[in-house]
């Protein structure tokens, strides 16, 4: 994450990779072929899979940290701990010689600080999984934070900030954001705030993070390459040894319902307007998590989304759009957004407004029809079944993907028991999608932002 570019693809390509693990691969951890979990004495819980198909061990490490809990003095502090500690050095060396030995061990790594969760992961060949394993352990729980890294990397994240704000897409995510939480933690920009940066020290970011950062609020996921029982015992005898923790006892309230609309309009040097709509959601553990997710796929993702034809059909409001749901442990939040001409926003609103009144009622299922009907009606519901469980396939071939998602759902998920997420998915009808809807969509109060060229500027 040295350039804003690359920093900002990290955070809301996680939060994506987040919304489809949620959407479509939630079940990872039901019925894995060679697969082991089990907890540390300190704590740490630890998923292995074996996956010999190709010679690559991918590593996942989730710290129950995020920016739930930061407040306004420690605003972005997780952030920048993230960078402290993925590229700084814990043997006197500079980050960049520390970058060398990695690459010279055909490691690539990563980090990534979301509102819930820190999560670094790592990808090396096999043969180096233990000594990729043992730097991650070394770097996260024992990196020493100096003075002249800080300034580097706070130099480097207030860079971000500004770049940022150039962004259409990312600033009026973060903003809708913000607004749809006001007064909660998720409220909080991920980035955090320039002041509150540029005024840390190495004293405060180490009061911030001590008692939170420890093996018993922590979760490691490693998918390659290796012998499950050589792995666990590696596992306990290097990182049984960190010393013992506790869970992360900060309560995240949860978000009610929004009381009234929220409107903000911003201008910006852009060509096309973007408008984003926000709706209070249910967190990560919420029964009705799985029916919004796939409503959501059917009004605004996959092949031809049931918005597409309601804002792109006929006189055409908008150019591109897309929808998607962020489950969070305290909450979460329905995003809209639409990339328009600015001319077009009135029209679009009231063509959304008028579709998502009518969304309660709506036949998402062939079943809703007379059987002489059926075979000429489109089925959505099942056409987004396939598409979700096709995604999510793919989403499990990957190494990676399947470490990072399953730490984060080892420390986020809290029910107990209950079937799996395809079986769960399988049962859904178009009753449970015209509720959620009715919930969560149709006539509720929302987060609107409006992101416009510069007065005066073509558009």
């Amino acid at each position: 994450m040295k350039t804003c570019q690359r920093s900002l693809v990290i955070a809301w390509s996680a939060l994506a990779m987040t919304w489809v693990w949620h959407g479509s691969a939630c079940g990872a951890v039901d019925n894995l072929p060679a697969s082991r979990n089990f907890t540390l004495d300190n704590g740490l819980q630890v998923f292995l899979q074996e996956k010999h198909d190709l010679p690559l061990t991918a590593i996942a490490l989730a710290i129950d940290l995020g920016t739930k809990d930061e407040t306004e003095q420690t605003s972005g502090y997780a952030h920048l701990l993230e960078h402290m500690l993925l590229f700084g050095g814990n043997d006197g060396r500079d980050g960049e010689a520390r970058l060398a030995e990695l690459r010279g061990h055909g490691v690539a790594h990563n980090a990534h600080t979301d509102h819930d969760l820190m999560t670094f992961e790592a990808s090396c060949p096999a043969a180096e999984s233990v000594w990729a394993l043992e730097r991650l352990r070394q770097a996260v729980f024992f990196g020493r934070l100096g003075p002249q890294q800080l300034e580097s990397e706070k130099r480097i994240i207030l860079e971000e900030i500004l770049q940022l704000r150039d962004n259409p897409v990312s600033l009026g995510r973060m903003l809708v954001m913000q607004q749809l939480f006001t007064g909660h933690p998720y409220g909080q920009p991920v980035f955090g705030d320039g002041r509150t940066i540029k005024t840390a020290t190495i004293e405060l970011l180490q009061a911030f993070y001590k008692r939170l950062l420890n093996p018993g609020g922590s979760a490691l996921a490693m998918v390659g390459d290796f012998v499950l029982s050589d792995m666990e015992k590696e596992i306990r005898r290097n990182w049984g040894a960190l010393t013992p923790g506790v869970q992360n006892a900060a309560v995240v309230p949860q978000a009610g319902r929004l009381q009234k609309n929220s409107e903000q309009q911003i201008e910006l040097d852009i060509n096309e307007s973007h408008l984003f709509f926000a709706w209070r959601a249910p967190g990560f553990n919420h029964e009705q998590r799985i029916p919004l997710t796939m409503l959501t796929h059917i009004l605004g993702r996959g092949l031809n989304p049931l918005l597409n034809g309601v804002l792109r059909g006929g006189r055409q409001a908008v150019d591109q759009l897309d929808m998607s749901y962020l489950p969070l442990r305290g909450g979460g939040m329905v995003l809209l957004h639409l990339t328009l001409k600015e001319k077009n926003i009135r029209n679009a609103r009231i063509e959304l407004s008028k579709f998502l009144s009518r969304l309660g009622f709506f036949n998402f299922s062939r079943t809703d029809f007379q059987q002489p009907d059926q075979s000429y009606v489109p089925d959505f519901l099942e056409s987004a079944r396939n598409q979700m469980s096709y995604n999510g396939g793919n989403f499990r071939e990957s190494a990676q993907n399947l470490s990072v998602a399953v730490a984060r759902f080892m420390l986020l998920h809290t029910a107990k028991g209950g079937d799996s997420h395809a079986e769960d998915e399988e049962r859904i009808t178009s009753t449970d999608l015209r509720h959620v809807a009715g919930n969560y969509l149709s006539g509720k109060k929302c987060a609107v932002l409006a992101i416009v060229p510069l007065a005066g500027k073509a558009k």
